[in-house]
């Protein structure tokens, strides 16, 4: 169609042109130039109108085969129908935040088992929190008569210059017993009543002579014997063993340990607090008592070097309590509870030292042995507060607690590793380097003794001692 329309445009524009009247000049005289200039008008005005009207068809031509092609096209059914470019969609709204309690819950239905274990250790714990604070704020008094007066008597076996003995000796005594402790010399005896306390009594009872126990049990039996006292009688609650780890100013090495050391650290911490539980079993076993070892934990767990005094003391009163436990249990004196004490923070540490050592400047006294200043105040460590140990003190009395009890910072923690851990952790814990050349010093003196005497007696480890302090 496009090409036909072409074809007739050329067509008649030729037409016009070849039937356009011209002037012809053959015919024309040009007598002057202004002539021929009006000759040459009258084409250009011939050429101008023809030209006109050659466009003016063409238009014409040009909207018939555009509207023809626009028809065409809208008619047919195999061209793609035409769709309109969709607008751009609106800008998405921000969805509101899920709430605090949706949010838990998708993620603990993604999370069931750490949930799962996260609310048992939440809730075991806050159970033991709540139990122990409960227990804490429990009053803790001693059973009396209706009257009033005491009948529970307990005997605290500890040196009397010992803070944790004074301390220990006062709570019981504000809770309603009535407190014996040991003593077997003068300057003990005004130690114990210089606490002023009506029911806070020196027991005399020197553990070196036989006769002197014998009658001081017998005394300390009748006033327990019922017909003293038909209407209220007294009773023997417990029997409270302090027996205190030696612990010298200057750690020493087996070698330079001499006979005398060793015997008065075995008499006074081993063989003294065993004599004296032995006197009192037969009490004990009839009134039903309980029994209480408190002994230290944190050294004697790790064996150290240079406390081999301490770490004997230790392992024996471990072997006796395992012993005695065995050996009563058919007797019904069943209630036998170890305290493996650890570090305490006790205010009143220093104050009992200060008192102690006036009172001995006072007497003139040099005592049973030395006197060495609190742990706490040596070391500047702060510890568990003695509260603790005076409420686990008073639940073991009552049978609310057996066993092995840990009390005190750090108790447990030390027994497991002793336990646990192979020696040269332990060692390497402790900082243990052993120089070459003094293990070989060490092996040639021991080397000299067992040529010369057969053995390395005592007397040749005193001959080294004295030689290494000379």
């Amino acid at each position: 169609m496009t090409t036909l329309g072409l074809e007739a445009i050329d067509v008649a524009a030729l037409l016009s042109l070849a039937t356009c009247k011209m002037p012809d000049p053959n015919k024309e005289s040009f007598g002057s130039i202004e002539d021929l200039l009006s000759y040459l008008s009258a084409v250009e005005s011939t050429v101008e109108s023809e030209v006109e009207r050659i466009a003016d068809s063409i238009d014409a031509v040009t909207d018939r085969i555009s509207a023809s092609l626009r028809s065409a096209l809208g008619e047919s059914t195999w061209f793609p129908q035409s769709k309109p470019i969709p607008p751009p969609p609106p800008p998405a709204a921000l969805a509101p935040s899920a709430g605090y309690l949706e949010a838990s819950r998708d993620w603990i239905s993604r999370h069931r088992a750490i949930t799962a274990a996260a609310v048992c250790f939440l809730g075991t714990g806050a159970f033991l929190i709540w139990r122990q604070r409960r227990a804490n704020r429990a009053k803790r008094r001693a059973k009396r008569a209706k009257n009033g007066q005491r009948t529970e008597i307990v005997v605290l076996a500890g040196p009397p210059s010992a803070p944790l003995t004074r301390s220990l000796s006062l709570d019981l005594e504000r809770r309603g017993f009535v407190v014996y402790i040991p003593v077997n010399s003068l300057w003990e005896e005004r130690l114990v009543q210089a606490e002023s306390k009506p029911d806070i009594h020196p027991l005399n009872l020197d553990v070196t002579s036989p006769s002197s126990i014998s009658s001081t049990i017998r005394k300390f039996t009748s006033l327990l014997d019922p017909s003293n006292a038909p209407r209220y009688p007294l009773r023997l609650a417990s029997f409270i063993l302090l027996p205190q780890t030696p612990s010298p100013p200057v750690s020493q090495s087996i070698l330079d340990l001499s006979t005398d050391s060793w015997s008065d650290a075995l008499t006074t911490h081993l063989l003294s607090p065993f004599t004296l539980l032995q006197a009192f079993l037969p009490l004990l076993s009839s009134h039903k008592a309980s029994i209480l070892f408190l002994t230290p934990i944190n050294t004697p767990s790790l064996s150290p070097p240079q406390h081999a005094l301490e770490n004997v003391v230790a392992g024996g009163l471990d072997a006796y309590i395992s012993t005695l436990r065995r050996e009563t249990a058919s007797s019904g004196l069943t209630n036998i509870v170890r305290f493996k004490l650890g570090a305490f923070d006790n205010a009143s540490d220093r104050d009992a030292f200060k008192m102690a050592l006036a009172l001995r400047h006072e007497n003139n006294d040099s005592g049973n042995g030395t006197m060495s200043p609190p742990a706490a105040e040596r070391k500047g460590t702060r510890g568990t507060p003695l509260r603790d140990l005076h409420l686990e003190v008073f639940d073991a009395i009552v049978g609310k607690r057996k066993g092995n009890l840990y009390v005190g910072r750090g108790a447990r923690m030390y027994d497991a590793l002793g336990k646990a851990m192979p020696d040269g952790l332990v060692g390497w814990m402790l900082g243990l380097h052993t120089r070459k050349g003094d293990a070989q010093a060490t092996r040639n003196r021991v080397d000299e003794g067992i040529q010369e005497g057969g053995s390395p007696g005592w007397e040749k480890v005193d001959q080294i001692s004295g030689e290494e302090s000379a």
